[in-house]
């Protein structure tokens, strides 16, 4: 057996799918059940976060270096012909971008479909060439997706057909052996919320009830993620709102101290595929506060405490209530580990394998 593995987004630029990416990559290659894997990997692509020399060096290991990038208006087209030459048994992608021209089964990945359900501020053009690109999706031999809701909602928004629809929930990494305070973290207590800035993650929500503690209240709001310019932001909300702090974009060891130092985490978003902040908040026994939305009740159900995803006054009682309740939070901190254990990369490789194994027997992908 011959995969061929697209590493290419274990970068910089891909927060959570870039995790997930060389998290599975790493389990697959540990365990050994798919005999050679051949990882794609551009030399050009910006990568802090991730040691890839064991990947590289370890047996069953081949490493190949492509010159094409992981997202461009090319790389459909480039990415066809790398694996033409190549010739692998199996294309297993953590992202949702399908080659042009295969000859062998293909498997995507697909956490969500945030372009098609909601606007996001995308332009046309973008929500375009998504659509585009899931009509592609939709010739693959497999598309892996995170949890139920998402399952629904690509069957409900695309032409992915059911039994090539399979649902595979992300691993969570253990809590990080190595952590490092960030430079402006507050000295006192603090709420965090992870992610980047777009509107579906309801960073607005958290600016109102800020607002409306107006510094009354002896907890901070730290945000960790990435910042847009063009797009709202709590370093547009900490100019004007006090008691907010927003660090932008973290090293891995910077977010780790926060999430054990965090009193609460926040995790407000409007739309989720999966939720992965509230797993990994779980997984350091920090107590969750999160939208009362489909993904997250699905993920945290019987971890988090869940209000109304818009409602700020609701957001603001809430806080004030758990950060009060050490009794509460204790409860959570149990609840939450035993709900992360759940959420390991050996469960996601072995479903990875299982499917694998059923789809090499069958015919190649149906044509572009």
């Amino acid at each position: 057996m011959r995969v061929a593995y697209d590493l290419r987004y274990a970068t910089d630029h891909f927060p959570g799918i870039g995790t997930h990416a060389f998290a599975l990559a790493s389990e697959l290659l540990a365990r050994g059940h798919l005999g050679e894997i051949t990882f794609l990997w551009n030399p050009r692509a910006h990568n802090t976060r991730f040691d890839l020399g064991p990947l590289r060096s370890a047996p069953g290991s081949r490493w190949l270096e492509i010159d094409v990038p992981a997202m461009s208006t090319s790389t459909a087209h480039r990415m066809g012909h790398v694996l033409t030459r190549l010739a692998p048994d199996l294309y297993l992608s953590p992202f949702w971008l399908r080659p042009e021209g295969m000859r062998v089964p293909c498997v995507l990945t697909l956490h969500d479909v945030i372009p098609l359900a909601l606007h996001d501020g995308a332009s046309v053009a973008r929500r375009w060439a998504y659509g585009w690109a899931m009509l592609r999706a939709a010739g693959a031999a497999a598309v892996l997706t995170s949890s139920r809701f998402s399952r629904d909602e690509i069957l409900r928004l695309t032409r992915i057909r059911a039994d090539r629809l399979h649902v595979v929930p992300l691993g969570v990494l253990p809590a990080g052996e190595r952590m490092r305070r960030p430079a402006n973290a507050p000295d006192g207590p603090f709420a965090l919320t992870v992610g980047a800035n777009r509107a579906h993650k309801g960073l607005d929500t958290l600016a109102a009830v800020w607002r409306e503690f107006d510094g009354a209240e002896r907890l901070e709001l730290v945000g960790a993620g990435a910042n847009a310019p063009e797009r709202f932001s709590l370093v547009d909300a900490a100019r004007e709102v006090r008691g907010i702090r927003a660090l932008g974009q973290v090293a891995p060891e910077e977010l780790e101290w926060l999430y054990r130092n965090a009193t609460l985490v926040l995790v407000p978003s409007r739309y989720e595929g999966f939720g992965l902040p509230l797993l990994e908040a779980a997984t350091r026994g920090t107590p969750v506060i999160a939208s009362d939305i489909p993904a997250l009740r699905e993920t945290g159900e019987g971890v988090a405490r869940f209000v109304a995803a818009t409602d700020a006054s609701e957001w603001a009682r809430a806080i004030r209530d758990l950060a009060g309740d050490a009794l509460a939070r204790d409860r959570m901190r149990a609840a939450g580990f035993a709900r992360a254990a759940e959420y390991n990369y050996a469960n996601c490789a072995e479903r990875v394998e299982a499917l694998v194994s059923q789809l090499l027997p069958l015919a190649p992908d149906a044509p572009p």
